[in-house]
């Protein structure tokens, strides 16, 4: 279920589309966010091997510089980590901020160098 949540369908199909995931809207409310209790469930179902929680975490304090060298930008975006969490943490929204910004951060530093 990667992808980007719309809220109506008043979006064009392109030609990188490859599937269309329709849910009820009971299905799509978000349950209560509760402290992470360090079940390691986030880091057993990444794809790539990484440490959602801990991505989050150095999101959420700013720590651009422990992001940046725990390979955010590595990060697939597939939300096994989200959808996995018991403690319903959002941790696919704070890794893509992280990813975001770290970017961002790189583009300027690339920028300044020229």
């Amino acid at each position: 279920m990667m992808g980007k949540a719309l809220v109506n369908t008043n979006v064009p199909v392109t030609k990188g589309c490859t599937g269309i995931l329709v849910l009820q809207k009971e299905e799509t409310k978000r349950k209560p966010v509760h402290n992470c209790i360090r079940c390691a469930q986030c880091i057993i179902t990444c794809p790539m091997g990484m440490n959602p929680s801990f991505l989050m975490s150095v999101t959420e304090y700013n720590k651009w510089d422990l992001a940046e060298t725990a390979y955010i930008t590595d990060c697939i975006e597939c939300g096994s980590c989200s959808y996995s969490c018991p403690a319903h943490r959002p941790l696919l929204d704070y890794i893509r901020l992280g990813k975001s910004k770290i970017m961002s951060m790189t583009r300027t530093k690339t920028t300044k160098t020229k």
